[in-house]
């Protein structure tokens, strides 16, 4: 009886150590498996934040873009205007011979206001 008492007890210890062994195995995944939460969470925060950067900057882009049309726009159109003005209003630019400068006749103001006296 003692034999077999003794195959119980050995068979029974090994019987714990595996279960040790598997609990051991089951709480070195559970440290792992929350380290890959803990770095996926901090690549996700690192991403998001990336990604509200790019967000900003293509809505300045976006911004700019619009600027820079509108001034093309606007420097395209100058060519336009000119040949419709000669086209349609006759309109030229004066010769140097046609062209005559306006200077201000007016007395300056201290001169005028001894005058006045």
């Amino acid at each position: 009886m003692s034999n077999s008492h003794l195959t119980a007890k050995t068979s029974n210890g090994s019987m714990i150590w595996i279960l040790r062994a598997v609990l051991a195995i089951l709480v070195v995944m559970i440290f792992a498996t929350a380290l890959g939460i803990v770095t996926q969470t901090q690549t996700r925060h690192e991403t998001y934040i990336e990604l509200q950067k790019l967000s900003r900057e293509l809505n300045l882009l976006k911004i700019e873009e619009q600027r820079l049309m509108i001034e093309q726009q606007t420097f395209s159109a100058t060519p336009q205007v000119a040949s419709r003005a000669v086209s349609e209003l006759g309109m030229f630019f004066p010769s140097a011979d046609s062209r005559r400068v306006i200077t201000p006749s007016a007395k300056p103001a201290t001169e005028s206001s001894q005058t006045s006296e």
